[in-house]
């Protein structure tokens, strides 16, 4: 199989706002003792603009409960806008999709290229985001088979300029040529056993980045583009 990573987090969500361009966006997980709320904006960027921007609930696919064992656990999901997870996770998960895109030469269409009339270029964007609150050994591997990021020791004892080793995962296994990215700036590729070393350099809340391109035979697009952030506090 084919992967070629290409584009990081922060650009691949044009249709998780209606009509807001989100290039300097992020996504993020805010944890309220066992309440975890996926929020949209530039709070935990360096970039100017809206702290908080509104995203399509109907975007999130999927909210997940992970446990110290790395087992999924029953936990209570909110219904509509914000998107909310409710339980005792050691690290919680959202996956969302913003569906089919298609370039023609009138704009950017959310749609698939069968819909879309002229077309230059056509993808599907998948994104999961996870965030770490209590570290164990068994939250060293893949939870998803989504693309991941994974951390080889426990991040949260991580201070300001200390290395973070991690793996990029994707179905559950390694993949190489992932890039990587430190609060949006690039800062390497996954080697062919999907690891890669990432040095902090700010204390508190850490947001780490990867992309990834697959080839898709629907007919409906050239390509999906899935993304991957992983997120922790440290002191």
């Amino acid at each position: 199989m084919t992967m070629t990573a290409r584009r990081p987090l922060s650009i691949l969500l044009p249709a998780l706002l209606l009509s807001v361009a989100v290039d300097a966006h992020d996504l993020w997980i805010e944890r309220d003792g066992a309440q975890h709320t996926l929020t949209y904006g530039h709070e935990r960027s360096a970039h100017e603009g809206a702290k908080r921007l509104e995203y399509r609930p109907e975007t999130v696919l999927r909210a997940q409960c992970f446990d110290d064992a790395g087992r999924e656990r029953t936990a209570e999901r909110g219904i509509g806008y914000p998107a909310t997870l409710r339980g005792d996770c050691a690290a919680s998960v959202f996956l969302l999709s913003s569906g089919y895109w298609s370039k023609t030469p009138y704009g950017t269409k959310n749609l698939p290229k069968t819909e879309a009339g002229v077309v230059l270029d056509s993808w599907r964007s998948v994104e999961a985001v996870k965030r770490i609150d209590r570290w164990s050994p068994a939250l060293g591997r893949a939870l998803t088979g989504e693309l991941e990021i994974v951390p080889a020791d426990n991040p949260l004892k991580l201070k300001s300029g200390d290395k973070l080793r991690l793996r990029v995962t994707f179905q559950g296994q390694p993949v190489g040529g992932a890039t990587v990215a430190y609060f949006g700036k690039p800062r390497g590729v996954s080697a062919a056993d999907g690891a890669l070393n990432i040095r902090l350099n700010r204390p508190g809340f850490q947001h780490i980045e990867a992309s990834l391109e697959q080839p898709l035979g629907d007919g409906k697009a050239d390509r999906t583009i899935h993304a991957a952030a992983l997120q922790f506090e440290t002191p």
